[in-house]
């Protein structure tokens, strides 16, 4: 985990925001994005804009309860990569 998040010069306790079913660990993260640069691992549900829904964690949370997220960690600015599943390929679109 802070491997992956080291090679990049992440730092494991950056900021980041996780659903609150990614952060009870009840639904994998199956959307991550970066619109305005804020990192969100989401479990691709519709959620309301309501932050009662939404946790605040270090991105190593997230990244060391799925190494697969790895795989998006150089993901630009307002840009977002879904997938249909954990280890499926991920789909970047531009915000």
């Amino acid at each position: 985990m802070t491997d992956s998040l080291a090679v990049r010069g992440i730092p494991a306790n950056l900021k980041s925001y996780v659903c609150i079913e990614v952060f009870d660990r009840e639904k994998p993260v199956l959307l991550v994005s970066r619109e305005d640069g804020d990192w969100c691992f989401l479990c691709g549900a519709g959620h309301p804009d309501d932050a009662a829904f939404y946790r605040v964690v270090g991105i190593g949370h997230p990244v060391g309860d799925d190494p697969t997220l790895a795989e998006v960690l150089d993901l630009d600015v307002d840009v977002e990569a879904e997938r249909t599943a954990v280890g499926s390929r991920w789909s970047r679109t531009r915000l």
